[in-house]
């Protein structure tokens, strides 16, 4: 088990590989766990928006990499964990934010294609476990680890059209504690952040339809959109990558087999 080391950033000295570097959480975590010192590898689609992504950090002076990685192609999942080795030696926390919400996302599960909640699962499932499983060697030459998975509020409050991402969030959740008592022994923690739903140009977009379809104000859809929440207003980024630098950390040295919510008590789990 690692110790804290409490004159010094909360991950100085570790090295993180993040599948899912896109924006907003993605963007959000590298920024947070640089800040804390970890040398990071960023992983996601495109190589050009990596490229933009590390100059951006670089200019904070973290120290990155970049690898473009489709986490549905165990090759890629395979050199993405290569890469970290190669360029910093080790691997000490692997988080998981590579996500799809599938073609099917809206319809029942009448209306859709099965392969339509198969493409989701490709990803915010087997596309997880894919980067875990390439990452288990380099995490076991450690000795000690932290994996991270990112799940979605939808798991605690479903609603229909949304069966392939919220069940392939399910089942990473249920992953997560299975590969905690896997990877235990070991010295490897397995954990799930479950964001709510998050301030940020998807969601802003989101409530301008609202207004416009109920011929009401942007103001008065975000006020009964946080109305039943227990803090109210809706979490932003900031607050779950900050979740995860903690897991990631030694200060959660007790913890494996996890989800914890940041949803400003929208919902209790």
């Amino acid at each position: 088990m690692s110790e804290v080391a409490w004159d010094a950033p909360l991950l100085d000295g570790t090295v993180m590989v993040l599948a899912g570097a896109g924006p907003g959480l993605g963007a959000q975590i590298a920024r947070d766990a640089t800040a804390a010192g970890a040398r990071v590898v960023l992983a996601a689609r495109r190589k050009d928006y990596l490229e933009e992504l590390a100059a951006d950090l670089r200019q904070s002076g973290a120290d990155v990499r970049c690898q473009p990685c489709d986490v549905t192609v165990d090759a890629d999942c395979r050199s993405l964990i290569a890469v970290a080795e190669e360029e910093f030696g080790q691997v000490d926390s692997v988080v998981c934010n590579a996500f799809a919400q599938g073609r099917a996302y809206g319809q029942t599960l009448e209306e859709a294609d099965i392969d339509g909640w198969r493409e989701a699962f490709d990803v915010n499932l087997f596309g997880s476990l894919r980067v875990v499983k390439a990452a288990i060697p380099a995490l076991k030459r450690r000795d000690h680890g932290s994996v991270i998975f990112v799940g979605s509020q939808i798991t605690r409050r479903v609603f229909a059209g949304r069966g392939p991402y919220a069940s392939s969030k399910a089942a990473l959740l249920t992953a997560a504690q299975i590969l905690a008592r896997e990877l235990g022994p070991y010295g490897i923690r397995v954990n799930t952040v479950v964001p709510g739903r998050m301030w940020g140009p998807p969601l802003r977009r989101y409530i301008e339809r609202l207004a416009v379809q109920r011929d009401t104000s942007f103001e008065q859809e975000l006020n009964r959109m946080v109305g039943d929440v227990s803090l109210p207003q809706l979490s932003t980024d900031e607050e779950s990558a900050r979740v995860v630098v903690f897991l990631a950390s030694a200060l959660a040295a007790g913890m494996t087999g996890q989800s914890v919510d940041v949803n400003a008590g929208e919902t209790f789990h």
